[in-house]
């Protein structure tokens, strides 16, 4: 064992990373179609989706319909799994850019006997999700579906100013129908939290490279006794927290939003680690990564205008999620080799857009 697995090892002992260290379950395109077959009527055709954490399946009937079918890791807890499910209701109707609608399942007579079961709410049964239980498992498996939304990968977003400002607009217009949702589960612990970067310390041994590394602490040095104090005061709300280019979907054209997915690491955090977070994926897509920042935040204040302490912070938590997909994606690429590729799909970039801001923010 290498010395970074060891301490990868030793860091498996926090709680707040069992996320990250809790294997997929073990499902099958042949369980999804029986959960479809059983509990989505009509949902017939089946085809696998990607996923870093869950299994997931588009599954689609005759007429064009199709549904998300979520096999949810066992790490994730019931209360982020309903606040995920709350959040679609609560957007329901009301997102110009649309969120994904939630659908329950239809249970049968017979589906408790194969292998189907309700969940169970504080309020008694619900089949906002299910509990499967597949033959290679000897404890069942949380189950939801939703809408599966049409659009181009968020990837297709044009590289040009308009398209930055359209996607800071969405950012922001997201932002207001957020305001009033609040969950407990959304006050958890959360290491993709820009506001919880000091949690990965134990984690830098997994990057591997001693400069890049150094480079990490002293951005994280100045966190602690600079940044995070000036945070503390700024408005707070629910987030989305990872509007990446996999979570969006774009218009043909590619220059206008019009769909968000997954809304499975939405925190509790100010409101400028919305647009930080979506900019972080956008900067390295253009020389002048700065002018690509100023261009969404641009369009962010056509809907939300920010003060100037919260345009002060803007750029730090940039470079917490760049550190974030760093660090994390290192440490996590060691323990799930096989998903390697899947994990580190952003890592280079994160890397270099880091090295390429980090001069400017120390002097900043």
């Amino acid at each position: 064992m290498s010395h970074a697995e060891d301490r990868l090892e030793g860091a498996e002992v926090l709680a707040v990373d069992a996320l990250l260290v809790t294997a997929p379950p073990v499902v099958t395109a042949a369980d999804a179609q029986r959960v479809a077959a059983g509990c989505y009527p009509g949902f017939a055709h089946c085809s696998p989706l990607a996923g870093e954490r869950d299994v997931n399946f588009r599954i689609a009937a005759d007429d064009g319909r199709a549904l998300t079918l979520k096999f949810i890791n066992a790490a994730e807890s019931l209360d982020e799994t309903v606040m995920q499910i709350a959040v679609l209701k609560h957007l329901r109707g009301g997102v110009s850019v649309a969120a994904p609608q939630h659908y329950p399942a239809v249970l049968g007579a017979l589906a408790p006997q194969a292998g189907f079961t309700p969940g169970m709410s504080a309020d008694g049964p619900t089949l906002d999700w299910l509990l499967y239980r597949p033959d290679s498992h000897a404890t069942p498996v949380r189950v939801r579906a939703y809408g599966f939304l049409e659009g181009q990968a968020g990837a297709r977003l044009q590289a040009v100013p308009e398209g930055f400002h359209a996607l800071g607009a969405s950012v922001a217009q997201l932002g207001v129908l957020l305001a009033d949702f609040d969950h407990p589960a959304a006050h958890r612990q959360l290491l993709w939290d820009t506001c919880q970067v000091l949690g990965l310390l134990p984690m830098l041994d997994a990057v591997s490279d001693p400069t890049e590394r150094g480079m990490i602490e002293t951005y994280l040095g100045r966190f602690e006794h600079r940044i995070q104090p000036g945070l503390a005061g700024l408005p707070g709300q629910v987030i989305h927290n990872d509007l990446s280019p996999s979570n969006i979907l774009v218009d043909e054209t590619g220059r206008r939003p019009v769909g968000i997915l997954d809304f499975g690491d939405m925190v509790y955090a100010p409101r400028i680690a919305e647009i930080a977070v979506a900019a972080s994926y956008q900067m390295g897509r253009c020389p002048d990564p700065l002018g690509v920042l100023q261009a969404m935040v641009a369009g962010y204040e056509t809907i939300t205008p920010l003060s100037r302490d919260e345009r002060t912070h803007v750029l730090d938590l940039v470079l917490a999620r760049l550190v974030q997909r760093m660090v994390i994606t290192s440490w996590r690429a060691l323990r799930f080799p096989a998903n390697r590729d899947y994990i580190l799909r952003s890592h280079a970039a994160a890397t270099g857009l880091f090295f390429n801001l980090y001069d400017a923010w120390k002097r900043g």
